[in-house]
């Protein structure tokens, strides 16, 4: 049986490998013509083959690259897929732009109507103070708490400051203008109070990245800038923040500014100051000691 089928095999490809001759035939007068040729059934397959490649190839060209392909029902090429998904997200930011001007003027209706008092802003999480929040510590916060004050209470290394390391930055004066209170730490007043000088920018002291850059109740815009030796330089009461998270900042360079506009006066006070400190490993300094106002 074996046999038999491995000689059906052979005499299979014996059949593909052989040359079979054409001839063309005159029947009238049963003469054979010139015109001959021959032929093996493997190149017949062989050549089916290839031209069968040749037009799958032809076609994928043909629907990938050309607009052909946009009248097969459900094929998306790559150019119209990515229309689809800018357009996608155009639809997603102009409904979230939409619903937020709609609940702007739903507000507004509400208080031209009566419905929602104005003095009820007050009440709004942004004008609530840090003294205003009741957060009870937990037992574990308490623990750690005792624990590095009684460690750190006779560390009288972590309280020094190496007054060389910050004589040595050359430190820049963060705004012209006078100051209206001096650095008084007996008074919890850690830092000096600048008075502003219409269109004066408010600059860097000295290089470094800004770690804080927010609007705080207390104490209105606040950029903090950390520098080198470990010294922090703070700026409290700003107008307006022209520095975000993570900018680095060089000496001098402008980070806010004091005012909109010429003569502007604050609203809790005659004038508008700055409020200026300076920190060296966690203690506070008399900037009025390493700065020449």
């Amino acid at each position: 049986m074996k046999n038999n089928q491995e000689h059906k095999k052979r005499k299979f490809l014996k059949k593909l490998v052989n040359k079979y001759r054409f001839t063309i035939l005159n029947e009238n007068k049963q003469e054979e013509n010139a015109h001959r040729f021959s032929i093996r059934p493997l190149s017949i397959l062989m050549s089916l083959m290839f031209l069968f490649l040749l037009v799958v190839v032809v076609l994928y060209l043909i629907v990938v690259y050309t607009p052909v392909g946009s009248l097969i029902p459900g094929y998306i090429n790559k150019r119209t897929k990515e229309e689809l998904i800018s357009n996608n997200i155009r639809i997603d930011s102009l409904t979230y732009e939409v619903a937020k001007q709609d609940r702007y003027i739903a507000n507004v209706r509400a208080i031209i109507n009566g419905d929602v008092s104005l003095d009820s802003i007050k009440n709004s999480p942004q004008h609530m103070t840090i003294d205003s929040i009741d957060v009870e510590s937990s037992g574990i916060e308490k623990e750690f708490a005792k624990e590095w004050e009684e460690r750190e209470q006779y560390n009288l290394t972590s309280q020094a400051t190496n007054v060389n390391e910050i004589q040595s930055l050359n430190l820049f004066r963060p705004a012209q203008g006078e100051i209206v209170r001096a650095f008084d730490i007996n008074e919890g007043h850690y830092g000096v109070d600048i008075a502003e000088v219409p269109d004066e920018s408010i600059r860097a002291v000295h290089d470094g990245t800004v770690v804080m850059s927010d609007f705080t109740a207390n104490d209105g815009h606040t950029i903090v800038i950390q520098h080198r030796e470990n010294l922090i330089s703070v700026y409290r009461n700003c107008y307006r923040l022209m520095k975000n998270i993570g900018d680095k900042v060089v000496k001098g360079e402008a980070i806010g500014t004091f005012s909109n506009r010429k003569g502007e006066k604050n609203k809790k006070s005659d004038k508008r100051f700055l409020h200026f400190e300076i920190w060296h490993r966690g203690k506070p300094l008399d900037p009025n000691t390493y700065i020449a106002f």
